[in-house]
């Protein structure tokens, strides 16, 4: 099989030409100085690509309504997106990022832009505080809970008993019965098929009397007085901002979502947008076509909200399965011939068409770590499969006594699917990727459809090391011994909590040790948090890693440990890079701890295969990488289930040979890249139908509302 770098050297200037011809680049390092953009007021001096990263996006906030920069982790973004909005003119900027990260915008945007006001708001009188009539830089900095965040509600129903033929019915208590009755119209509160609604469905969702039409819900006293800051901005302060700068917006994808209904609607209010991303894609085109329709216009231009499964079918890879099990499943048979038609599905697989770069290749701006610090240390993975304990002695070992549930709860589980039911599927999974590192507490997996338990396995003793914490404190007492603390990773912290086990045994070797939840401290103050823990001399954090996943420089941690199989990549390739950024000058270590031939050794292959489209999407295109999908949903729940099924074990060459081959190819395109004439052409970042950089006259005026897109200029790129 050919390889990426092979194909560059024999192929390289044929290619690089073509694509040059059918999308000439408005801005490349060659053409910087044409556009004009001085970066010399800037506080803070760019390094290495992120000036051309930050003129390359100010040229596109100037084309186009929506903009995207997708940064490796540890890039810049942050300064990027402030930089960018100061160079492109925009002087009212609204930045929604996660909660912990309020604190650090606000740091960077008055460490970066000359005379720039950063304000942190909450509430709406922190809005009505605000003054528009200043002239320098105003940077209003929203966490993302605060804009989406609303009054509680509860049903609003009247309660009235329920008499039959003049009759007052009763319970099987002996009480009045009582019906659920609409406050306008006195009627029945029905569902479709006429049956009364209960206050517990109703408590679910917001419901409609269907005859009068009136609310069945109400404001609730008791909770917070509070209106989403989204839609106060949208309804009292049109006009206000001219950018809306998300960050980390992968994390506004879902289409239902409260944060990424009110960052929709927020992009609506500005106008303009600038997302910043180090994951952009999660490798189903599914993914990322709510992001694109919330913050791009050409997006919605052709897709309506509703549409994702015609994007789905243009952009992704789409698999129909039809059973014929039987003749339930015949739903058209041919009258005069044998023809029959069955019952199909469609499933969304991995993966995605090329043609998806055609809605970013335009506005979108790529860039590297290695684009930005040249002399980074040495990123390192590396798989440990460990195998379980088997005991020496009287009573189940941790080997048996896994080997049992997992016998039992997979026939219960491939007996519910066979007829169609995934209802233990969570379960299942839960308790065997927890049992091997939750041993000492047991186990108990229960139908809650029956109340029937179809799987245990015994609490082990507590007194003793297992292989894997064994390996983890070994690992930690190396590294002290080396100068290097280490950042734990541990996915289950509340129900299964495992971190008051795993502190205790790394304590009792002698190690400091601190563990971070998300109520130990405010999100917004995590940061200071973690810096004092480093200064009182920790050796080992304890932590979940959606906690830290984003935002946070933790180069103070140059080892990184996998305790638990994390489900999402977004998260786990986030998380994996806290330490290897700017400013860290050691090497950095990323170590994946799983037991052999259990669930958990087959979820981190499942995982690791998923590493490929979001490759293409941005911009390394190869064979394997660390960016992948994460596998939010089933997908990932039922590739596990069918896994199990097959009864595949994972070889820990192979699973390792799996990141180790992601990393080299990703370093392999780059040398071929980098090695040719057209080098300074990899850092192209928009592409367009002509290589003249446009003139002021043709930029559309920051004050513009964009009431329409049918001007020229908005398809110059």
């Amino acid at each position: 099989m050919t390889t990426l770098p092979e194909l560059l050297a024999e192929h390289g200037e044929a290619i690089t030409r073509a694509v040059l011809r059918a999308y000439p680049p408005v801005y490349t390092a060659r053409t910087r100085d044409n556009w004009g953009f001085d970066l010399s007021n800037l506080k803070r001096r760019p390094m290495g690509a992120q000036g051309d990263a930050i003129r390359a996006a100010a040229v596109s906030l100037q084309l186009h309504r929506g903009t995207n920069v997708v940064g490796e982790m540890g890039t810049g973004k942050t300064m990027i997106g402030a930089s960018a909005a100061y160079v492109a003119g925009f002087r009212r900027v609204l930045v929604l990022c996660p909660p912990h990260l309020t604190r650090k915008w606000k740091r960077e945007v008055e460490d970066t832009v000359p005379l720039a006001e950063a304000v942190i708001v909450s509430t709406i009188s922190d809005l009505r505080r605000l003054r528009f009539d200043r002239h320098w830089p105003l940077f209003v900095i929203l966490s993302r809970e605060k804009a989406k965040l609303s009054y509680h509600w509860k049903p609003a129903v009247l309660r009235r008993p329920d008499i039959d033929a003049g009759r007052v019915a009763r319970d099987e208590r002996g009480e009045v019965a009582r019906r659920n009755c609409c406050p306008g119209c006195w009627q029945t509160v029905l569902d479709d098929e006429g049956i009364p609604i209960d206050l517990a469905e109703l408590g679910r969702r917001r419901h409609t009397c269907d005859r009068c039409g009136t609310p069945l819900w109400q404001a609730d006293r008791n909770g917070p007085a509070r209106v989403p800051l989204a839609d106060y901005i949208n309804r009292q302060m049109p006009g206000a901002f001219d950018l809306l700068i998300t960050d980390e917006s992968h994390e506004y994808k879902a289409r239902g979502s409260a944060q990424g209904i009110a960052a929709g609607t927020l992009a609506e209010t500005c106008g303009r947008t600038l997302t910043l991303t180090g994951t952009l894609m999660g490798g189903y085109a599914s993914t990322l076509f709510h992001l694109l329709w919330r913050f791009s216009p050409e997006v919605r231009n052709e897709f309506a909200y509703g549409e994702e499964s015609r994007w789905v079918s243009r952009y992704g890879i789409v698999e129909r399965i039809s059973r014929k099990t039987g003749g339930d499943d015949v739903i058209d048979e041919g009258r005069s011939s044998r023809r029959r038609g069955y019952r199909t599905r469609t499933v969304e697989k991995p993966g995605v068409s090329p043609a998806i770069l055609f809605h970013l290749i335009g506005n979108t701006v790529f860039i590297r770590l290695a684009d930005v610090a040249t002399d980074l240390p040495e990123y390192r993975e590396e798989v440990r499969l460990i195998g379980m304990d088997r005991g020496s002695g009287d009573g189940p070992s941790q080997a048996s006594a896994y080997r049992d549930l997992s016998a039992d709860l997979h026939a219960a589980v491939m007996a519910a699917l066979a007829t169609g039911s995934r209802r233990l599927l969570g379960a299942y999974l839960q308790a065997l990727l927890a049992y091997p590192d939750a041993c000492t507490a047991g186990e108990e997996v229960i139908d809650r459809s029956t109340g029937q338990v179809i799987g245990s396995a015994t609490a082990l003793p507590d007194d003793r090391l297992y292989p894997k914490e064994q390996a983890l404190v070994d690992l930690a007492l190396e590294e002290r011994r080396q100068g290097r603390r280490v950042l734990v990773y541990v996915t289950h912290t509340e129900t299964r909590d495992l971190t008051p086990r795993l502190a205790r045994v790394l304590i009792e070797a002698g190690l400091r040790v601190s563990v971070l939840k998300a109520d130990t401290v405010a999100p917004d103050r995590r940061e200071e948090w973690v810096a004092r823990r480093v200064r009182e001399g920790v050796d080992v954090l304890l932590v979940h890693p959606r906690l830290v996943q984003t935002g946070l420089d933790l180069i103070d941690f140059p080892t990184i440990v996998w305790h638990e199989v994390e489900y999402s990549v977004y998260t786990m390739r986030q998380a994996s890079r806290r330490s290897w950024r700017i400013g860290q000058r050691r090497p950095v270590r990323v170590v994946y701890f799983a037991y052999r031939a259990t669930l958990q050794a087959q979820a981190l292959l499942l995982v690791a295969h998923k590493l490929q489209a979001s490759l293409i999407v941005e911009g390394e295109i190869g064979d394997g990488g660390l960016a992948a999908h994460g596998a939010d949903g089933d997908n990932l729940t039922l590739e596990l289930a069918r896994s199990l099924a097959g009864g595949g074990e994972v070889n820990e060459e192979s699973l390792e040979a799996l990141f180790a081959e992601a990393r080299l190819t990703a370093d392999g395109a780059q040398e071929a890249l980098d090695a040719r004439d057209f080098a300074p052409e990899a850092l192209t970042v928009l592409a367009g139908t002509g290589v003249r950089p446009p003139s002021r006259e043709d930029w559309i005026p920051v004050s513009d509302r964009f009431g329409s897109e049918d001007g020229e200029q908005m398809r110059l790129l």
